[in-house]
């Protein structure tokens, strides 16, 4: 049976040396398959070679005046380009597909595999016409060497219902002549995804959902039903992962608008013009693909309501300009209109970012930064709330288990010791995602300290308080009764801050240990009477 191998010549290039190679194969009957070659690349050869004894055929070629070396090789470049070519494609989160200047598609990945319902190796080859129906904007590129974007397609095929957003460019090679035209293709339902639609009432946070017991906590929920009453703008600052979404739901739900449309939408998840499209809407016409009588963005779908503009800090410049334009006269124009739509919207934004910074740096108008920032609440981080810990977990625990339709499950002490003392950087998001890990791979109705230990990937906690020699004794009896849940974090958090304190003799040393700001370390030590030596 014939077998397929692959050589790699490195050469110093002069002419005639491409002929000798060639008669060295011939002279051993080589089969040859393909072949690439690049001055200062070297020269790949693939051929089908049934003698499995090759010394002779490297001598050979070995011989030829100016070769360097001779390999073996697993795969010829254009081999490896193309796998890494596939591994790219399959990468991203849009389905491609690619055609060559008679139609043909010449590459496509899963995405665009499961969007259009046919496997990719029955598609390559095929003329585009073999997957799509009526117009095919890639074909009118591929003509025009115009490119199109965000065309909304409707197509039926195989009684199979198609509905997605679609741009394309041509491929120009270096003489300027169109050579083929790739396009995207975003499934619809990736883009409801993205963009919340009205929620019911019964869907909605209120603040009585939000699970807490610090007095941090406590102060920012009660300025936020304060808040909650007026119609001023709300921006929402705080870490990822800190529920900042929560907030702005619980805010809707407390306000005079409760009974009114709640929109969130993503900014950070939609390119600039769909962003655009989206937010503002548009007139029929505005753009190829456009629906017929155009289209209602969000700002109109939530009048009298509000919108929800998460990660306000990703906006492109252009956006930041029409939102303030919002801000400032509460009406709006559709992309591709000129009448003026009034609106009445409140707008809470949300952030990560450091608006303050970015704006130094000429990447937010200031401007909009002071329409934004009218009431601005921090959520603290987790670190800073550690006490909150115990019972947003075991609310955590209570709601994963009930989805999993587990037993109700509970914390060790040991485990819930390890939770707090951990910093948190993903905050509740993070807490979350590692209860919902543990919880997965494991049927035992309690979670002790051995299983984050070997499942949670969370810092070495463990070592690092027996390297400070953190040694925690609880007595669960206080005063002769069942201590609460409270009483035993608090008593678990006094004593760690003790031991810790006795070796790092400063607050802001202490702090640094436990992952904290020298600010909470002050504080709990004045609320615990801890006095430093």
């Amino acid at each position: 049976m014939e077998q397929e191998l692959v050589i790699q010549i490195d050469f110093i290039d002069r002419i005639g040396l491409g002929y000798e190679v060639f008669e060295v194969l011939k002279e051993h009957q080589i089969n040859l398959l393909a072949m690439e070659a690049k001055a200062n690349q070297g020269m790949s050869i693939k051929f089908g070679h049934k003698n499995k004894e090759m010394d002779s055929l490297l001598q050979g070629l070995k011989t030829i005046e100016g070769v360097l070396s001779v390999t073996l090789k697993d795969y010829m470049p254009y081999e490896q380009r193309e796998e890494e070519l596939k591994t790219i494609l399959n990468l991203v989160s849009e389905g491609i597909i690619a055609i060559n200047n008679t139609g043909r598609i010449t590459h496509m990945n899963q995405v665009a595999s499961q969007i259009l319902y046919v496997p990719i190796e029955k598609a390559i080859g095929e003329k585009i016409e073999y997957l799509l129906r009526g117009d095919i904007p890639m074909l009118d590129t591929l003509q025009t060497g115009k490119s199109y974007h965000l065309q909304e397609m409707k197509i039926k095929k195989d009684n199979k219902n198609f509905h997605y957003l679609t741009s394309g460019s041509p491929i120009i090679n270096e003489k300027g002549q169109t050579i083929g035209a790739v396009a995207t293709l975003k499934d619809y339902r990736q883009v409801e995804e993205i963009i919340s639609k009205v929620d019911s009432k019964r869907k909605l946070t209120t603040f009585s959902d939000i699970v807490y017991q610090s007095a941090a906590m406590k102060k920012i929920i009660d300025t936020s039903k304060m808040v909650a009453k007026g119609d001023s703008t709300v921006l929402l600052r705080g870490e990822s992962g800190t529920g900042k979404e929560l907030f702005a739901r619980a805010i809707h739900m407390e306000s005079n608008r409760g009974h009114a449309p709640f929109i969130a939408i993503n900014c950070a998840a939609l390119p600039e013009n769909l962003l655009e499209s989206e937010l503002f809407g548009y007139e029929e016409g505005s753009f190829t693909g456009a629906s017929k009588g155009g289209k209602k963005g969000l700002f109109e779908q939530a009048d009298t309501g509000t919108l929800f503009l998460d990660e306000i800090g990703e906006i492109s410049p252009h956006i930041q300009v029409r939102l303030l334009r919002v801000l400032q006269e509460n009406s709006i124009r559709r992309v591709g209109g000129n009448k003026e739509i009034l609106i009445d919207v409140r707008i809470v934004a949300a952030t990560h970012r450091n608006l303050e910074d970015m704006i130094t740096k000429d990447q937010f108008r200031e401007d909009l930064y002071y329409r934004l920032n009218v009431i601005p609440i921090h959520i603290p981080p987790l670190k800073d709330r550690s006490e909150d810990i115990p019972l947003i977990a075991q609310h955590i625990i209570r709601k994963i288990a009930a989805k999993l339709n587990k037993p109700d499950i509970c914390l060790t002490k040991d485990g819930m010791e390890y939770l707090i003392a951990q910093p948190w950087p993903g905050n509740v998001r993070q807490l979350e995602n590692t209860l919902e890990r543990i919880i997965n791979l494991t049927n035992q109705t309690n979670i002790t300290l051995h299983h984050f230990l070997e499942w949670a990937n969370l810092d070495p906690i463990k070592q690092r308080s027996q390297q400070e020699n953190v040694m925690l004794q609880l007595d669960l009896s206080i005063e002769g009764k069942g201590a609460s849940l409270k009483e035993m974090v608090q008593e678990v958090e006094k004593q760690i801050l003790e031991n810790v304190l006795k070796t790092h003799t400063s607050s802001r040393k202490a702090g640094k240990v436990l992952g904290v700001s020298n600010t909470t370390i002050l504080n709990k030590m004045k609320h615990y009477n801890i006095k430093m030596d």
